[in-house]
């Protein structure tokens, strides 16, 4: 499938374009979202730290799911010594008129979306005849909104994973692929290396299904819109995981 890319440099970014090009599907082109200024939640705090020059490595990986992605190298390593086209925009706003120009002259149809987690895109940018591809960390309709990698723990004790096109409703895309785990390791990150990696091992195995055949979300009384946990909530599905791992 030809595809390209809207990222960030965040780990999320940097575990599907490196496993990406591991299993040797390149992207036409990729739009890289950055702003210096500004520090997102899903940025660790290494990675204003990290030059797209380092040579360091620091390997983030989940033997169980035979995956893995390097924290320390930047996007822009990345795309360079893959010889991957690229632009940077200097603004955060996936909203904005850079943005929006930016993807309308992108050549492929499929868009991989790995943008700031809490932008919502909007109806100018969904009417440019482009379909963004999203990883949601949850079955669908069951698991809708955010953070709903510890919900599904607390509730099921596995992760689910959805490949969506994206639309004006939240995580109600049509699905093109989803996948569901036992994570075995105990004491993992689920924040900054359980989620990036599971979502990024999902996106592969559709590539590698070779099959683009949308289902739409069916309308049942399991669906369900979840919101930024609890910390206590957030506890207790970590506890949980770390009592039934290993």
């Amino acid at each position: 499938m030809n595809f390209s890319m809207l990222i960030i440099n965040n780990n999320r970014s940097k575990a599907y374009l490196q496993n990406l090009v591991r299993n040797n599907f390149i992207p036409n082109k990729v739009i890289v979202l950055n702003d210096s200024n500004v520090t997102l939640v899903e940025h660790t705090e290494n990675d204003k730290l990290i030059s797209q020059n380092t040579n360091q490595k620091f390997i983030q990986k989940i033997d169980s799911l035979d995956i893995f992605f390097d924290e320390k190298e930047h996007i822009l390593k990345t795309l360079k010594e893959n010889n991957i086209k690229f632009n940077v925009i200097d603004n955060l706003d996936i909203n904005s008129k850079e943005v929006i120009n930016e993807v309308t002259n992108t050549p492929d149809e499929y868009i991989v979306y790995s943008g700031p987690s809490s932008s919502i895109l909007r109806k100018e940018i969904l009417s440019k005849n482009k379909k963004f591809l999203h990883v949601h960390p949850g079955l669908l309709p069951k698991f809708r909104g955010s953070t709903t990698i510890y919900y599904s723990y607390l509730l099921e004790s596995k992760i689910g994973c959805s490949v969506i096109i994206l639309d004006n409703g939240i995580d109600e895309g049509s699905i093109l692929y989803e996948k569901e785990y036992k994570i075995l390791e105990k004491e993992i990150d689920f924040d900054y290396l359980l989620d990036p990696l599971v979502r990024a091992k999902t996106l592969v195995e559709f590539f590698q299904n070779k099959k683009i055949n949308p289902v739409n979300q069916k309308n049942n009384k399991d669906k369900t819109t979840f919101y930024i946990i609890h910390p206590v909530l957030k506890h207790l599905s970590i506890m949980k995981h770390n009592k039934e791992s290993g």
